[in-house]
């Protein structure tokens, strides 16, 4: 290969902090609020010009159940911003126990950042998290690429929300990719039409799709490389006229396969595929489902929604058995009852495996902390699992508590300047309980 040498530079130093959140996600923000909440100097940098990650770039608008049958699982900044989205007219909750929801992505933006700046976090924008600092074993900080250059960011403990692992893969630690067969769940480009016609849907849930797939594909008008749609659902935008028959509805069914999440060319030609398929989706709604003859194309994700990438090598690995199996752990700092939800590789189907009804499992500190690096916290979906737990723990109502329970882990670790894999969990137990976070 050819190889270009580049020059030797300096990069300057142009911020301390104690805690530094790389992503802005379900996960990131979330453990930005609560280092900050907790008296550390934090920064949270990304990417985009906008906070929310999967629910706001990727577009994925529904949240799922924080009841698992008997217990409400989850309070903190978790809580107050499901009730923050819905006390705005950005949602409404299916249930109160449950708290699931559609809610309108614009709203998401707008929460994430009130509730980040009113925490006291500073925020970093429109920034690529590039490189790693480290000094042998330990991570002292973050190289960032803007606008502005290329700047170096020191901190007492950086913690990682990229999604895909990108900053304990760049300090070397080991991951595991997709199955056994290092094969990863399909991507999804999120869209939302306007002027459906709710009214008119026979039967509102999206498995009505199927009979009307199966003729589609007998015309050759189904060119998508899936037999189903995955979700629909209904969006209320506030300020928006609030009538069934002229509706918005977010669509989950576009479908790439065999998608590298952390390579470019991979995320372009996905890109470029499901922006078509989106088009072919919206001429197939429009001619062979009721409700939707009169729709139109209101906007697409900003990014392509990524089911899996990296799954970081911890301390501990969750497995399929421990959340099929509601198993606790004494150093368990974050809870969850989402079911197993598994894409077909191959793109035909996808498959959820239940918990037990009134049980849930829990995710321990260990997960968290990486084999080798020190000073470094991993939080959503690259923590350590193997990859059908990752098919429940991926969901934003558990990776924001991972990042919650992260953001206090970090700020803990700098009051009482120990070393993370030191930290006293039940210290941080204490924590969660009084936040209402962990039961």
């Amino acid at each position: 290969m050819k190889t270009y040498t580049e020059e030797r530079k300096n990069i300057p130093v142009v911020g301390e902090f104690d805690v530094i959140v790389c992503g802005g996600g379900p996960s990131g923000f979330p453990a930005a609020i609560a280092a900050a909440k907790y008296g550390a100097r934090t920064l949270l940098i990304e990417k985009y010009g906008f906070l929310g990650g999967a629910g706001t770039a990727a577009m994925m608008v529904e949240f799922g159940s924080i009841f698992d049958g008997k217990d409400v699982l989850l309070g903190g900044c978790v809580h107050e911003f499901l009730h923050r989205l819905v006390d705005g007219g950005y949602g409404e909750l299916r249930s109160d126990k449950t708290h699931s929801m559609i809610f309108d992505p614009e709203g998401m933006i707008t929460v994430c950042q009130e509730m980040v700046l009113e925490s006291g976090a500073e925020l970093l924008l429109h920034s690529a998290v590039v490189d790693v600092i480290l000094e042998e074993d330990v991570v002292k900080g973050v190289i960032v690429e803007n606008k502005s250059g290329r700047n170096a960011y020191l901190a007492k403990v950086v913690i990682d929300a990229t999604g895909d692992g990108d900053i304990a893969f760049r300090a070397g630690e080991e991951f595991s990719y997709g199955n056994e067969e290092g094969r990863v769940q399909p991507v999804t480009l999120e869209f939302l039409l306007g002027n459906v016609n709710q009214e008119k849907i026979p039967n509102q849930d999206v498995a009505i799709t199927l009979s009307y797939i199966k003729e589609a594909k007998k015309n050759g008008d189904w060119k998508i490389p899936s037999d189903q749609f995955f979700s629909w659902g209904r969006v209320k935008k506030r300020g928006a006229p609030d009538t069934s028959e002229s509706s918005f509805y977010f669509i989950n069914a576009t479908n790439a396969l065999a998608v590298n999440g952390t390579n470019a060319n991979d995320l372009t030609k996905a890109e470029v595929d499901c922006r078509r398929q989106v088009n072919d989706l919206i001429c197939f709604l429009r001619k062979y489902v009721p409700g939707f003859e009169q729709c139109y194309l209101d906007r697409t994700a900003a990014q392509i929604g990524i089911r899996e990438t990296r799954r970081i090598h911890g301390k501990y690995t969750l497995t399929q058995s421990d959340v099929l199996n509601s198993k606790h752990f004494d150093d368990a700092v974050v809870p969850g009852c989402n079911s197993i939800d598994i894409h077909d590789i191959n793109g035909k189907e996808f498959s959820h495996k239940f918990l037990e009804k009134g049980t849930h499992y829990q995710i321990p500190w260990r997960c968290f902390l990486p084999k080798k690096t020190k000073g470094l916290i991993m939080t959503g979906r690259c923590i350590s699992a193997d990859h059908y737990a990752l098919g429940s723990i991926r969901v934003m109502v558990v990776c924001m508590p991972m990042g919650e329970a992260c953001g206090y882990a970090a700020a803990l670790a700098c009051k009482d300047n120990c070393r993370l894999d030191e930290l006293p969990v039940e210290n941080l137990k204490r924590i969660l309980r009084a936040q209402g976070t962990l039961i």
